[in-house]
């Protein structure tokens, strides 16, 4: 549903484009890969190592809840023919309740990563943004759209802007460093 709404958008502006086109100048379009960008600029890599960092270090902590439970089960199977009934639902239930809640910080560890890397890239997106917008009005661009979403349905190889996003996103932010 979301393509074919953007593919509809982007047929509906390059029409619209088109038409004006026609009557003034060539039409001017361009693309950019914005997650190649992304994942290119320095700012897009530091952010993907630190999610990358913070990942291991949760996906270690649940590997070992999850041992632990698995050992803790295997123990309770070998215990649970001398142990009574009420012994062992009382077990049982413990068990149950320790694989949920397992289960729940697993899901919530899932969110807060997915939070985490949004936090970190919505930021880094904006700029990339603007960094385009400013190629386009520089460039005479009547359109200029975005290649990894799955909206363009054709592109030439010289209308990539993706390289230029980059270099002047990084170059920008070196200056800011300094």
């Amino acid at each position: 549903m979301k393509r074919t709404y953007w593919v509809a958008l982007v047929a509906l502006v390059i029409s619209s484009a088109v038409s004006a086109a026609t009557d003034t100048a060539k039409l001017h379009i361009g693309y950019v890969d914005l997650r190649k960008a992304l994942e290119t600029v320095e700012a897009g890599k530091t952010a993907k190592a630190t999610l990358e960092k913070q990942a291991s270090t949760k996906k270690a902590e649940l590997e070992k809840q999850q041992s632990d439970l698995q050992k803790e089960a295997e123990q309770f199977e070998k215990k649970a023919a001398i142990l009574n009934e009420s012994a062992k639902a009382a077990k049982q239930a413990e068990l149950q309740k320790k694989i949920m809640d397992f289960q729940k910080s697993a899901q919530e560890s899932q969110m807060d990563l997915q939070k985490r890397e949004r936090d970190l890239t919505v930021p880094i997106v904006n700029e990339l943004k603007s960094i385009v917008e400013a190629i386009g009005k520089e460039k005479t661009f009547q359109l200029i759209v975005e290649k990894s979403e799955g909206a363009v349905l054709y592109a030439e190889n010289g209308a990539d802007l993706t390289e230029q996003v980059i270099e002047r996103f990084n170059a920008k932010n070196k200056k800011a460093k300094k």
